[in-house]
């Protein structure tokens, strides 16, 4: 039986920048066991499958080609516009609202679409996480980000790890040039105290950036990434959030910023964040962006 899929470039509004993510909207007829091989041999960011549960209301399974993931950003934009591109859902008003169930926790999404048929998508999310300030020294992260210590923002934003799951270490540093700069040293890090502390991935970011659509520009690093790899920061987001929170500046109430990532080079993407601080309640984030439908192919081989 022949499967059709879908890839896209996801936040982003033009093809071949942001990441690839492959949809398989009509995922009921897959066995289980094949859909890791096929998010293998597909190679990409994310493979997510679809599973309808009632006309608003869908499951994600979403693998990385090593492994199933719990949840990701970038599959909910993705699958949302192949539904609506593929009459699965249709769009009435302002925005259409569907429920995506992930293994981590339910997801709505609001789907809307200008007089291009440009896709907008945005979804919520509740982020209570864990935030320490105990984490390696200056030295020490400038040595395992094989950049000057100089290069360390102290001013503004302060390093921390933050845990909403995966723990990350998220580091601040002055500049644009900096981040793109920045080269993730193994040896360093195993001699550092980041192991100790439990950190899994390093969140690197500047308040500084190179363009004007973006407040931060952020990349990530760390020992599963791969050297020259500047994987997508879609899953930090929600412990970026509870980063920002957790400084004293920033005060209760409703905040609005875009973060990118990667340049026009390296497949950059763009995020529209909006962020609810409340004393005594978890952070509410918006999550948005565009996204770019750039194939319709089919799974020709039998995969009973």
């Amino acid at each position: 039986m022949n499967t059709t899929y879908y890839t896209l470039d996801v936040f982003t509004d033009t093809a071949f920048q942001g990441a690839q993510i492959a949809v398989f909207p009509q995922a009921g007829d897959l066995p289980d066991d094949a859909l890791l091989r096929i998010a293998s041999e597909l190679n990409l960011s994310e493979t997510v499958f679809i599973f309808p549960l009632d006309e608003s209301t869908y499951k994600l399974r979403i693998f990385s080609p090593q492994q199933e993931i719990d949840f990701a950003g970038h599959p909910i934009l993705a699958a949302a516009h192949v539904l609506a591109e593929s009459g699965q859902i249709v769009l009435n008003g302002d925005y259409t609202s569907i429920t995506f169930k992930q293994n981590a926790q339910d997801v709505i999404a609001n789907i809307s679409a200008d007089k291009q048929g440009q896709k907008f998508v945005q979804f919520t999310l509740q982020s209570s996480p864990v935030v320490d300030r105990f984490t390696p020294t200056g030295s020490e992260l400038a040595k395992l980000l094989s950049i000057d210590e100089g290069d360390i923002d102290h001013t503004t934003y302060h390093t921390r790890l933050v845990s909403g799951g995966l723990p990350y270490l998220v580091v601040p540093l002055k500049s644009q040039v900096a981040v793109r700069k920045a080269k993730f040293d193994l040896k360093a890090w195993g001699q550092s105290s980041a192991p100790a502390i439990a950190a899994q991935e390093i969140l690197v970011f500047s308040a500084k950036t190179d363009t004007n659509d973006s407040n931060f520009h952020a990349r990530l690093m760390g020992p599963s990434i791969a050297f020259n790899e500047d994987p997508p920061i879609g899953s930090a987001i929600p412990s970026f959030v509870g980063y920002l929170a957790s400084h004293d500046h920033i005060r209760e109430g409703t905040y609005s910023f875009a973060i990118d990532r990667g340049t026009m080079d390296t497949r950059r993407s763009l995020l529209h964040i909006e962020m609810d601080k409340r004393s005594g309640s978890p952070i509410t984030l918006r999550v948005g962006g565009d996204s770019v439908l750039v194939s319709k192919s089919q799974l020709l081989i039998n995969t009973d």
